[in-house]
């Protein structure tokens, strides 16, 4: 297969591709297998750079044997700019999300008994929870935030994360 594109449309093809690359690895600490073939194809457009006279844009990094962004176009690019507002999107999300489900589940004498709530009472229940955070979150941000310490007294599951 052969897709012809422009020098310009290949210049968003690599800001698309940097989105993909950080979503995909960006916070892992090692590689992960599952994305093994998507990361290749990442390498292998990134390193078309080199044959276009757009190597300002990417270089090859000989000790590792990948293709990297330059300063140039970590500058130039829109994907950082796109990344973060997702990210702060998801963050908020998630917040009032997970909010609104512990504290809607503590309301109805615990999770179970949320899980048992047919959709439409859940939504209600979990509803008037999560309008009063996004306006909460909406006015303040995270000023009114307090943790409240009790570490070693069992509780929830840990945070997860993706290492």
């Amino acid at each position: 297969m052969n897709i012809e594109i422009t020098a310009n449309e290949y210049r968003d093809l690599l800001d698309i591709l940097h989105i993909a690359d950080v979503i995909v690895s960006g916070h892992r600490r090692e590689p992960d297998k599952r994305s093994e073939r998507h990361r290749a194809l990442i390498q292998k457009v990134y390193g078309l750079a080199q044959g276009e006279g757009l190597d300002r844009l990417m270089r090859h990094d000989a000790p590792d044997n990948v293709h990297v962004p330059t300063p140039e176009f970590e500058e130039s690019t829109l994907s950082h700019v796109l990344i973060n507002e997702f990210a702060d999107h998801v963050f908020w999300d998630e917040l009032i999300s997970r909010l609104s489900v512990r504290d809607a589940a503590q309301a109805v004498g615990g999770m179970d008994r949320l899980n048992a709530l047919n959709e439409s009472d859940r939504q209600t229940t979990e509803g008037l929870i999560r309008k009063h955070y996004i306006e909460e979150f909406s006015r303040n941000g995270l000023t009114n935030v307090t943790v409240i310490d009790r570490f070693g007294i069992g509780g929830d599951e840990p945070v997860r994360t993706s290492d």
